[in-house]
């Protein structure tokens, strides 16, 4: 057995389709399918239900899921902790982030603030949503970044957490385009057909829920039919780039796909909400390299509303 296809399984787990898994993986879907049918002959019974679109998890599946991700989590934690104990020189902090924040927002928000603080050794567990705040929580991380709303469901508003707002992130109606330039959907409906539409999880934790926020507002109903779901934006975003339907997406997930002209934004106003990207702590860290972080994020928080 090897420790790849554990990664594969968990990717499946979380995009619930081979062809999105295998391009995170940045393997071939053949590959990809191979190391799955190789875990399974290993532990004896089929993970995935193949017969249906998104795939599923078989019943052994959904037993096989928490132990392996804890499994993992303790593995990946137990190899960072060897590392930093083997080079003391340097300093690591530890982040636990949803995947679309790991991905696109935070490499560019840490380049930003990074620059006074030396040599940093940083560990990112990029995750969903409960996963995230959980990690924080039970101390596997020393900061959580994830998205808020002051309408959505609260997070980290009880208890001993302190947050700081880093960045905006609109939620935004896209859609693929045509040859000649434009959305291949539109949010009207052509000859009372019904809009597809690639919808998030009904166990997403959060942007699914602002996704319903945005629906419950308007004053009218969008004749949507859902043709996939899946937890990840990322792989919504790879099946509306597809033209396989619409989907709200996070801003900085698709803005460069958006500048190249692959997609483009659907809907007025009514139809966008702003997210922000928030940073908790737990209060009271003992540890100077986490305290000293973030007092430079905090001034760089507070200088940059001075120059406003």
């Amino acid at each position: 057995m090897e420790l790849r296809w554990l990664e594969d399984y968990l990717e499946i787990v979380a995009t619930r389709n081979f062809s999105t898994a295998a391009a995170a993986r940045n393997t071939s879907q053949p590959a990809l399918s191979r190391h799955i049918r190789a875990l399974e002959n290993w532990v004896g019974v089929d993970l995935i239900d193949r017969s249906t679109y998104p795939v599923k998890l078989t019943k052994a599946g959904e037993l096989f899921r928490p132990r392996i991700q804890e499994i993992m989590r303790d593995l990946y934690r137990l190899r960072t902790d060897c590392q930093q104990h083997s080079d003391p020189g340097k300093r690591l902090i530890s982040f636990s982030a949803l995947h679309t924040i790991a991905l696109f927002f935070f490499p560019e928000w840490m380049n930003g603030v990074a620059h006074d603080l030396g040599t940093l050794h940083l560990s990112m567990h990029a995750t969903d949503f409960h996963d995230c705040i959980e990690h924080l929580a039970l101390g596997q991380s020393d900061f959580a970044i994830a998205y808020d709303h002051p309408e959505g469901p609260p997070v980290l508003r009880d208890g001993p957490f302190e947050s700081l707002r880093i960045g905006i992130d609109p939620l935004i109606p896209v859609s693929a385009v045509t040859q000649d330039g434009r959305p291949k959907f539109t949010l009207t409906p052509v000859d009372g057909k019904r809009i597809p539409y690639l919808a998030y999880s009904w166990d997403d934790g959060y942007v699914g829920k602002l996704v319903s926020l945005i629906h419950a507002r308007l004053d009218y109903a969008i004749p949507l039919s859902t043709v996939f779901e899946s937890s990840m934006a990322e792989a919504i975003k790879r099946m509306v780039m597809s033209g396989a339907g619409i989907g709200w997406l996070p801003l900085s997930c698709v803005h460069d796909a958006i500048s190249r002209g692959d997609l483009v934004q659907i809907g007025g106003p009514d139809l966008t909400l702003n997210m922000e990207v928030r940073i908790f702590r737990r209060l009271g860290s003992a540890e100077p390299d986490v305290a000293s972080f973030w007092r430079e994020i905090t001034q760089s928080l507070l200088a940059q509303n001075q120059q406003l």
